[in-house]
């Protein structure tokens, strides 16, 4: 009886010491956010120009995320956090982990990214580098008059790099942003940079609670005769993702390390993952509030799927928009021939969205994610 009056108080201080400390670190990261979004106010009001540049970064872009309807700020469990929370890179494996993705958004727009991230010194420091582009097509430019001076065609580039740091049940992580524009068939041209921060906190392998600052420093640079500077409107996104197993299983294996010896470990099928973000960007009219859920139904087949439930429609806020949404599925392909001479585990992403500026309002994407 006494150890378990012991056992009961010692689970009660380490109870204790957690909350304590998951306070301590929302109360830190509040004051980072609060100092970054002063800070960029005070910038953005110094800047030349009355637009804003690259809202291009605004979109999701990956088979996954845009299933999710893009709550992915807390999830954040795979190279996307690149881009949606740089602090998740801490918890992806010590192998390398790589996706690639390519939506197809209708008059001749395509979006395309690759990604590579994985997690070191025990899943405490993580590391991920990304690229992203947005082709919006070829197009006749014309002159005041209505008369065709050629053709042209925009292209728009974000090279990321990112690292993370776990420090007990909370990580933190950066993301900087090399950014080009290209107007093809002039001599236009755009560079410049974005930061972005991100945190995430674990409860309990359950409960995850993540924040991200996008751009919350960032321009571009043109190359015009008066040399325009553009902002780039900051966005602070904040979420929590919630799992949970409906099956548990173990199983035991010969260790590599050790052919006399012998691991045990959990598997875990079934998983559901629910994810709900807020989302608030510097020229909102309103905030974003994204819903998204995720079932391993199968070791072979996943669905998903997600849907803005608040938002702005032309200026206006609305309950269930439906200028957000997104559904779709990963296959985990069980070909012998092929999982017998590759060295890792791969997966296809298919996910149709909502995409406003094309004819059907359908954005096609497709994406592979290789694990080693």
């Amino acid at each position: 009886m006494k150890e378990l009056e012991l056992q009961t108080q010692i689970d009660l201080v380490k109870l204790r010491f957690f909350c304590r400390n998951i306070l301590k670190n929302l109360i830190f990261i509040a004051i980072i956010i609060g100092l970054i979004i002063v800070c960029s106010f005070n910038l953005h009001s110094q800047q030349s120009g009355g637009g804003y540049g690259a809202s291009w970064l605004k979109r999701d872009f990956s088979a996954r995320t845009l299933g999710l309807a893009g709550t992915f700020t807390a999830i954040a469990d795979d190279p996307n956090a690149i881009y949606y929370n740089p602090a998740g890179l801490s918890d992806l494996s010590n192998d390398p982990s790589f996706f690639s993705s390519v939506g197809l958004l209708g008059l001749g727009r395509t979006n395309s990214t690759f990604a590579w991230g994985q997690a070191i010194m025990d899943n405490r420091l993580g590391f991920g580098i990304a690229l992203n582009n947005l082709h919006t097509g070829s197009f006749t430019a014309r002159d005041i008059m209505g008369h065709p001076i050629g053709e042209y065609a925009n292209y728009q580039y974000a090279i990321a790099a990112s690292t993370s740091y776990k420090i007990a049940y909370s990580s933190f992580g950066i993301t900087a942003k090399y950014l080009v524009e290209n107007l093809e068939g002039s001599e236009t041209i755009a560079t410049g940079y974005s930061v972005d921060f991100g945190a995430l906190f674990n409860i309990f392998d359950i409960l995850k609670i993540g924040v991200q600052v996008q751009n919350a420093s960032g321009f571009l640079f043109w190359n015009t005769a008066y040399s325009d500077m553009m902002n780039l409107p900051w966005v602070l996104k904040i979420g929590v993702s919630y799992s949970t197993y409906t099956s548990v299983g173990s199983s035991d294996d010969i260790s590599t390390a050790d052919p006399t010896r012998r691991e045990y470990y959990d598997y875990y099928d079934n998983i559901l993952r629910l994810g709900l973000d807020f989302t608030y960007s510097q020229y909102s009219v309103a905030p974003q509030v994204l819903l998204g859920a995720e079932y391993e139904a199968h070791q072979y087949l996943t669905f998903r799927g997600g849907i803005g439930i608040y938002g702005d429609v032309w200026g206006k806020p609305k309950l269930f928009p439906m200028n957000v949404w997104g559904a779709g599925l990963s296959i985990y392909p069980d070909i012998d021939v092929i999982n017998d001479v590759v060295p890792f585990s791969y997966s296809i992403d298919y996910t149709i969205s909502r995409e406003l500026i094309n004819q059907s309002g359908i954005n096609h994407s497709i994406g592979i994610n290789i694990k080693f």
